[in-house]
């Protein structure tokens, strides 16, 4: 059975983003990935919940469901739960998505996690680096781009971040061969110079708490409707490149804090 199911499939290289895409019976049919030890398979619109031991088993389970009928589609609105759904696959083939979709957390869809990326994508800029993949948590490596020299590679935002209060990141070397620790310093502040305190993109991103506010009750309705079409294009305004990351960040992490206790006094779930 291995052995047919072997010739059904081709497994390719492991795209930027950490996914292995998956072609069934000559078709590109999906993706699998692994995450905290475990491997899990990705069919664009339909959830996988289970997870695998091995990348064979979770590309196998494709196959399985390609034998049921399942094909990729792209999920519309509706009102079904959509927890653990991937918001990249949500917003696949769109026009409003492409400058921003690989930035979508690879964390289940919730406002606290976006927050975080938000949060850790404005301080990468600050300490300039460039994301190339969705923000993946603390303790899992990060793909990025050193903006001081070019390399790219995997780094920990936890050891970026800082500890303990302190947020120098660790290791101040950055990573081998970068330019020369003392002339860090005088790049860094030439990439601030990039930085502004309100936005000027073509689409607007709000830096005050007030539209912040709205485009959070926005996202978090949609998520909680399962709506996740509509959740990945309103999470636009807090994901896209802006220059002007840093407000946004710090807005959004108001918002967030002002509407979780006024949902808390209202007795009503985050």
């Amino acid at each position: 059975m291995e052995q047919q199911q072997q010739k059904r499939y081709v497994l390719g290289e492991r795209e930027d983003d950490g996914r292995y895409p998956v072609t069934v019976d000559g078709a590109p049919t999906g993706t699998i990935h692994r995450r905290h030890g475990s491997w899990y398979a990705t069919i664009p619109g339909h959830r996988i919940p289970e997870r695998f031991g091995t990348r064979y088993e979770a590309v196998e389970h494709i196959v399985k469901l390609v034998d049921r009928g399942i094909r990729p589609t792209i999920p519309a609105p509706g009102n079904s739960p959509a927890i653990g759904l991937d918001m990249r696959t949500a917003g696949t083939g769109l026009e409003t998505t492409r400058t921003y979709q690989h930035l979508v957390p690879d964390l289940l869809p919730t406002l606290p996690n976006l927050v975080r990326a938000v949060e850790a994508m404005a301080r990468l800029a600050q300490l300039g680096w460039e994301p190339l993949e969705g923000y993946p948590g603390a303790d899992q490596p990060w793909l990025m781009r050193c903006r001081l020299c070019g390399w790219k590679g995997r780094r920990f935002w936890s050891h970026l971040r800082g500890r303990n209060g302190d947020n120098t990141p660790r290791p101040i070397s950055r990573h081998r061969g970068c330019i020369p620790a003392s002339k860090m310093a005088a790049k860094l502040t030439i990439l601030a110079a990039e930085r502004r305190r309100e936005c000027a993109c073509a689409f607007p991103h709000p830096t005050h708490v007030t539209p912040m506010l709205e485009i959070l009750n926005k996202i978090g309705q949609a998520l909680h409707d399962g709506a996740m079409l509509s959740a990945t294009i309103h999470a636009r305004a807090i994901l896209e490149p802006c220059p002007a990351s840093t407000m946004r960040a710090a807005a959004l992490r108001v918002a967030h804090d002002q509407r979780t206790r006024a949902r808390r006094i209202m007795g009503v779930d985050k």
